[in-house]
């Protein structure tokens, strides 16, 4: 039961399916940014809408001042006009006259226009000429004014309508980003899950392994030496199977230069620290590492011994798991880790201790 123990954790740990949920959550992701995608298309359509209406109000804006310049205009000359006309009506009745327009667009019955033929014969036919003209303009000119006021109403609510949309748009935008950074987030704690559920599953399968030697190792020295068969090298010695489960307790601590406690380890520092934890003092250095154990062949190798790598001599120095694989702590800006064997660099040797 003890042996299937780590089997039964790894089991365990791999019925959750965080790459799963991350492939639903990159699914969503997607779809949201294609949506903010979309909308920011939307949005550049409708900015340039809204600033082409801008400038069409301006146009109209600019209409209504001229054509209130224009109205200015006319009612100035229809009253420079009316002015000339009395001043005239004045000299034809010497007491005075009311203003001849009013005269003119007063009269109700035929005797007031018989009294007032006289004067207007009197009138040459270019001053009605012109009154009749003025009073065109200055209806023509009411009548523009009218139809710029309405236009100016209709383009400010279209440019009101226009802004509104674009900040609605714009609202959605935001929210949909809100959606994908939480999902991003989401995406994340769930990838550090899927690490921790991995370096969980091989620290169980290595603890296993180390189990199983132990085991065999016991069964072996409980069968004798007997056998005089050919060896193929030292026996590991049961603690040193147990070795590869305390290491297992390191996983993710950083790497540091020179160190060799929890707070933060190099490749030496690491092993020195855990096989003390067995009752076995090593040198805080690879090399005298190699040195202080038992040269073994690669074929040979158990869950406990020590794997050593380097271009020139020995660099590198790690705990053999099991299945390829080591633990360590390979570099600055790392942590201690599980590798395969080629990752440690050039493979120099091993040894038991």
């Amino acid at each position: 039961m003890i042996v299937l123990l780590p089997l039964f954790l790894a089991v365990t740990l791999a019925s959750a399916d965080p790459a799963g949920d991350i492939a639903s959550k990159q699914s969503q992701a997607g779809a949201v940014k294609a949506e903010i995608d979309s909308m920011n298309q939307q949005l550049e359509a409708k900015v340039e809408s809204y600033n082409a209406a801008n400038l069409e109000l301006g146009s109209i804006e600019g209409s209504i001042k001229q054509n209130e310049q224009q109205l200015a205009d006319a009612k100035s000359k229809l009253d420079q006009k009316q002015a000339t006309l009395d001043e005239r009506v004045s000299r034809i009745y010497r007491n005075g006259s009311t203003g001849m327009l009013d005269v003119l667009m007063n009269t109700t019955s035929l005797n007031d226009f018989l009294s007032t033929y006289d004067m207007l014969s009197k009138l040459s036919e270019q001053d009605r000429n012109d009154v009749d003209q003025i009073k065109i303009l200055k209806s023509q000119v009411e009548q523009e004014q009218v139809k710029l006021d309405s236009d100016k109403s209709s383009q400010e609510n279209l440019v009101s309508q226009l802004a509104s949309d674009k900040n609605q748009i714009e609202s959605g935008i935001s929210d949909r980003q809100q959606k994908l950074a939480s999902i991003n987030t989401d995406i994340q704690t769930l990838q550090k899950q899927e690490q921790q559920q991995e370096a969980a599953a091989a620290a169980a399968q290595a603890a296993a392994a180390a189990q199983r030697q132990t085991a065999a190792v016991n069964y072996n020295n409980s069968a004798g030496s007997s056998d005089s068969g050919g060896s193929s090298g030292p026996a590991p010695a049961p603690r040193a199977g147990g070795v590869v489960g305390i290491a297992m307790q390191y996983l993710g601590v950083p790497y540091v230069w020179g160190g060799a406690s929890p707070a933060g380890f190099d490749c030496s520092g690491l092993v020195m620290y855990v096989y003390a934890q067995v009752g076995i003092s090593l040198p805080h250095s690879a090399a005298a590492q190699y040195e202080a154990g038992t040269p073994i062949s690669q074929s040979q190798l158990a869950p406990g011994d020590l794997v050593f790598f380097g271009n020139g001599g020995i660099e590198h120095v790690g705990i053999y798991i099991g299945g390829g694989s080591m633990i360590h702590a390979p570099y600055p800006g790392t942590v201690v880790q599980i590798s395969p064997l080629s990752g440690g660099g050039s493979y120099r040797g091993a040894c038991r201790l």
